[in-house]
């Protein structure tokens, strides 16, 4: 026998269903970055089909094949469906794709990142940088970033959003406070009157409960809630659900009509989102919405 590939061996570890583990592995071909910050383990590897891959804690976050469609459904769902959004704040999104699609609009006066790590943006920069432009995005005049505690941010700031993107991982290590109920009433605070958020919500087959809690908490800070879907081949399960609030009580879902012209007037191109993959993107399988609305029904898990 030949020498047996090597595999990541924890990229599994969030994916506990009744205490089984659901494993995740790829073959690494090249090791580009490993490093443990302040917060937690920081790796890039290399695989020949998925490309650069960043892994935190274990837990893979990004990867170079699929990347476009997270970036273009955490960014263009919540601002296109605002009228003329201006100030927009992201949550985490240390590897840069976030703010880069958000850039695009040219309706942005501002945008705010607030990244805890600065490791993860500079081993991004320099291993990664197709998804941040090489470290370009950061350099437009209107990005503003913040390498910093993002719940004491949102809780201290006086500037009002039009649109909040919490770009996390999973609610542990660093990004735990980001799935409680005081960081979304200070999220709600900050919100301009017309805003939305968008959330990062995990794989709710393996992951049950997750985006009910994060909605359960936008519903406490009187946030109108939502969730829409995206099918994401590096999140292992299926459809990864995004949580969705708006800051208007009487809000509905924008017509096709409506995104078409908001799309069609700004000259954006994109790879995945469309204005019809935007109405789609809000119709859940039963089960999920079952998910949803039992821990909703409970106020939060």
């Amino acid at each position: 026998m030949g020498k047996q590939p090597d595999f990541i061996e924890d990229v599994h570890s969030i994916y506990t269903v009744n205490g089984t583990k659901a494993y995740q592995g790829f073959e690494v071909n090249r090791v580009l970055f490993q490093d443990k910050s302040l917060f937690q383990d920081v790796a890039i590897y290399e695989n020949d089909a998925l490309g650069r891959v960043l892994v935190l804690d274990g837990i893979v976050q990004v990867t170079e094949i699929d990347e476009f469609i997270y970036q273009e459904m955490m960014v263009h769902v919540p601002l296109f469906s605002h009228d003329n959004p201006e100030n927009v704040l992201i949550v985490g999104g240390g590897d840069g794709g976030i703010l880069r699609e958000v850039m695009r609009h040219k309706t942005v006066k501002k945008a705010v990142m607030t990244e805890i790590d600065q490791m993860v943006i500079d081993a991004c920069i320099k291993h990664i940088p197709c998804i941040n432009n090489a470290g370009d995005v950061y350099k437009d005049p209107k990005a503003e970033l913040i390498v910093g505690d993002a719940a004491e941010y949102v809780k201290n700031t006086d500037i009002k959003f039009d649109v909040v993107i919490v770009d996390s991982t999973d609610p542990v290590g660093p990004g735990e406070k980001l799935f409680s109920y005081e960081f979304y009433e200070n999220v709600a605070k900050i919100m301009s009157d017309g805003a939305f958020v968008s959330t990062q919500g995990g794989v709710p087959i393996f992951q049950p409960g997750e985006i009910s809690n994060t909605l359960a908490c936008l519903k406490n800070a009187k946030i109108k809630t939502s969730c829409y879907i995206a099918a994401i081949p590096t999140y292992y399960g299926g459809y990864m659900t995004l949580g969705f609030g708006a800051k208007d009580p009487n809000w509905r879902l924008p017509t096709l009509e409506f995104l078409e012209k908001r799309f069609s007037q700004t000259g954006i191109t994109t790879k995945h989102y469309s204005p019809a993959m935007h109405c789609a993107s809000f119709v859940l399988p039963p089960w999920i919405e079952a998910d949803i609305s039992t821990v909703l029904e409970k106020g939060g898990i």
